[in-house]
């Protein structure tokens, strides 16, 4: 049978809405070619005002009524609503199934971020609508060789956590199992002594203090990073930004916003390049495709100073935004470095790594002669001292050290590298760094900040001689001042100045734009478990993508007969009325196609359909992505003719093969309603092979089904998601009716059944749709519109067995 675009359907769900009830089963209400609201609703003056998120799902489905095949079936949104507030993609996910509602599908996007590593077991209890706990449960103390190592976690504003209640055996009706995932807003904020870290949302309910015993475990309050590992594919839209029939497409974006997002300022002041003292060494490699990298080093400093962090720092940038450390597994080597980055860098942009560098800073063991034109670095000193025969492990603070909280042990002179203890404190050992901070002419380090405003950056630092040098950044990331030069570009600054500078006295200014993303409670989705803030790629190496190219005409009066030219070779060609009717029909009987000339004949003058009329012919082909950039995709191969500027470029989703069919059979002696797993094989046996479970396009549904014997001879027919839809015998055809079509779901003819079927013994196979539900996704950013119409259109399309 000849497959026509009439055949080629896109159908509706069991119910569309924003209710947690949309979705389901496929329907054969079909979605109308041309009408406006068809899957999506309206965007109302509230969803304007402060954003939405719209979820829907379909069905692309080949309605035949017999098993043809739609050869690599596929979709692709093939004209993006006009407003530049509204945008839409396909979300592809391997989990989604006919049976899903909106509960299940907004799981199944917010499914890219889930709980990770443990930072710290036992930490705090918390209480409702508490956004804060204490920087001291970054820290962890681990034992290794029967010593002690204490672990700190570093955190970065803007990255998101988990808190979770966990405990073995029964579920506590006080302190029920739940993750809060929270978004750090505010790093060392006052509070107590060690500074608090705070964030959002606050906690919705409250945990269970370290002591507390449930089921036999302490310690259930746990603090844990995220893992952001996506099973989702995300097919996104953009238009070409120059003409072009090669294989590079310069085009819009390759990135996607997945949620609306309000942008804001926030200002950092005063940062300093010494943090704890120290003056990380910075060096830099260009980002290529790759997520690992290699730095030959052979002056990374490492030692067991519990006080200083020797663990290099990583920065880089993805999606326009800056990530660190917490995004990467670093491994230090004798003589390299290897980087891991958990996320694709941005192509050319720099990779930087930040370590201690032994060619300015040294280990320092009391217990040896301090070394001359050193100093002590502060905050570094780790040791302890005796007082009344009890060793005692000291706090540096303020230029001196401390046990028991505020019992001052001694005053440090970090020049001269000495710790004059106070009167009964005995035995003091301790390690430390030592450096000579040097001043130096040049500097290179990593900007702290995510996504900053090149044109707000202000450095500040003093000369040799103690004289306040400053200067500032373009737009351009150009720096100058007097005395200085320099460049931020990616992240990383660069500084030449025309004298010496003590590098430990820099601090600069900067502001950065931050991503603001609407509470979960607007549109139930929470922002924080989307991956990236929200940023996804709408396109992907290894990926097809649909260019194209629609050019349109009025045809004013239509009379049969009537000739108008298009583009030869055209790949879509439809003529619409005012109503966004096709008026195309499989006998041609408004109008004729001839491709290969290029001409569209008439032959009708279009009675019963509204003026005014537009013919509309779409040049376009397929193409596998190679490479990819915010701004640029790489084909495989040069195009095969030339598409102008603002043509369309879409991610394509592939369906497969769609054609209904049936899965392997098999029995079992006894069903244990356990759907994973088959079990003995039953003393019958259905013969399949002389007669074959009948199954067409039109009526078939993607389930798992079983028959269970409640005779020798009656049964049931049960499914996985459907539950049970009918009951049937062997002495006659089963035909169970789907209630969508009014056609059975599939046929069992009688012959089949055979004879030997014992009370509770079943039949299992599955069935297959000529149908697969997708998933598009609309997002509409806060703010005015003008548009006061728009549309969207999915192309669906696949080839002929």
């Amino acid at each position: 049978m000849t497959i026509t675009r009439q055949d080629l359907k896109i159908a509706k769900p069991e119910l569309l809405g924003a209710s947690d009830d949309a979705g389901g089963q496929r329907t054969r209400n079909f979605v109308q070619s041309g009408k406006l609201n068809e899957l999506f609703r309206a965007i109302s003056d509230i969803d304007h005002a402060q954003s939405a998120i719209d979820i829907v799902k379909c069905y692309p489905a080949l309605d035949t009524q017999d098993t043809s095949t739609l050869l690599d079936a596929h979709v692709f949104i093939s004209e993006a609503p006009t407003d530049p507030l509204v945008s839409l993609m396909l979300v592809e996910a391997d989990s989604l199934d006919d049976s899903d509602r909106m509960t299940d599908m907004k799981e199944i996007i917010e499914s890219s971020v889930t709980a990770g590593s443990l930072f710290r077991s036992g930490g705090p209890g918390f209480l409702p609508n508490q956004n804060n706990f204490s920087q001291d449960y970054l820290t962890s103390v681990k034992t290794l060789n029967n010593r002690e190592y204490r672990v700190y976690t570093q955190l970065r504003v803007g990255q998101v956590i988990a808190i979770s209640v966990e405990y073995s055996g029964n579920e506590d009706t006080a302190y029920p199992r739940f993750v809060h995932y929270a978004k750090v807003v505010q790093l060392f904020a006052p509070g107590n002594s060690a500074g608090n870290v705070v964030f959002e949302p606050p906690m919705s309910r409250a945990t269970p203090e370290s002591h507390v015993n449930i089921n036999g475990d302490n310690n259930c309050t746990k603090l844990r990073l995220v893992n952001e590992a996506s099973p989702l594919k995300f097919h996104g839209v953009t238009k070409l930004t120059s003409a072009t029939s090669s294989k590079t497409l310069a085009v819009e974006a390759t990135k996607k916003n997945l949620l609306p997002v309000v942008l804001s300022e926030q200002t950092k002041s005063g940062i300093s390049l010494a943090a704890n003292g120290v003056l990380p060494k910075t060096v830099s490699q260009v980002a290529s495709e790759a997520q690992s990298y290699q730095f030959d080093l052979t002056d990374v400093l490492q030692g067991e100073n519990q006080n200083v962090d020797y663990s290099p720092k990583v920065s880089f940038k993805s999606g326009g935004e800056i990530f660190g450390t917490v995004d990467a597994v670093i491994v230090v080597a004798t003589d390299k470095v290897s980087v891991t980055l958990a996320r694709k860098p941005d192509i050319n942009s720099n990779i930087s790594l930040s370590y201690i560098s032994s060619s300015h800073y040294q280990n320092y063991d009391n217990a040896d002669a301090f070394p001359a034109a050193k100093q002590l670095v502060l905050g570094s000193l780790d040791g302890k001292v005796i007082l009344n025969g009890g060793n005692y492990t000291f706090v540096e603070r303020d230029g001196s050290i401390y046990v028991n909280g505020d019992t001052r042990v001694g005053i440090v002179d970090y020049a001269a590298g000495v710790i004059t203890l106070e009167a009964g404190f005995s035995g003091l050992t301790f390690n430390a760094l030592v450096t000579e901070n040097t001043p130096v002419s040049n500097a290179v380090f990593s900007l702290n900040a995510t996504t900053p405003i090149l044109e707000t950056f202000y450095l500040q630092v003093l000369s040799a001689t103690d004289t306040l040098v400053s200067a500032s950044s373009d737009a351009n990331g150009v720096i100058t001042g007097a005395g200085v030069s320099g460049t931020l570009d990616n992240g990383l600054v660069t500084l030449s100045f025309t004298q010496p500078v003590k590098l430990n006295t820099l601090t600069y200014d900067i502001t950065e734009q931050v991503r603001n993303l609407p509470p979960a409670d607007i549109y139930g989705l929470n922002p924080l478990r989307v991956p990236n803030n929200g940023i996804v790629d709408g396109f992907r190496v290894w990926g097809t993508v649909a260019i194209q190219h629609s050019q349109y005409q009025a045809i004013p009066t239509p009379a049969a007969a009537q000739v108008h030219n298009i583009r030869q070779g055209a790949r879509f060609v439809d003529i619409t009325d005012a109503t966004g009717l096709s008026l195309w029909t499989p006998t041609n009987d408004n109008f004729t196609v001839d491709t290969a000339s290029g001409t569209v004949t008439l032959n009708s003058d279009f009675s019963g359909f509204t003026a005014p009329f537009i013919l509309s012919d779409t040049i376009g082909e397929l193409g596998l992505v190679t490479a990819l950039s915010d701004n640029l995709i790489t084909l495989a191969g040069n195009l095969t003719q030339q598409y102008p500027i603002n043509s369309t470029v879409a991610s394509v989703q592939i369906l497969g093969d769609l054609q209904a069919r049936v899965g392997s059979v098999r029995d079992m002696t006894a069903w244990a309603n356990n759907w994973t797993q088959d079990g003995t094989p039953a003393t019958g046996n259905l013969n399949t092979v002389d007669y074959p479970i009948e199954v067409n396009n039109r009526t078939a549904v993607n389930e798992d089904w079983v028959l269970i014997f409640n005779s020798t001879t009656s049964f049931r027919c049960v499914g996985r998601r459907l539950g049970q839809i009918a009951t049937g015998d062997v002495l006659n055809d089963f035909s169970p009716i789907n209630p969508q079509t009014n056609a059975p779901y599939f046929v069992i003819r009688a012959a089949a059944f055979g004879g030997g079927w014992n009370i509770g013994e079943a039949i299992r196979f599955n069935t297959y749709a000529a149908a697969k539900p997708i998933m598009p996704i609309r997002i509409t950013q806060a703010g005015h519109s003008q548009i006061t119409t728009d549309k969207a259109v999915l192309a669906f399309r696949g080839n002929e067995s």
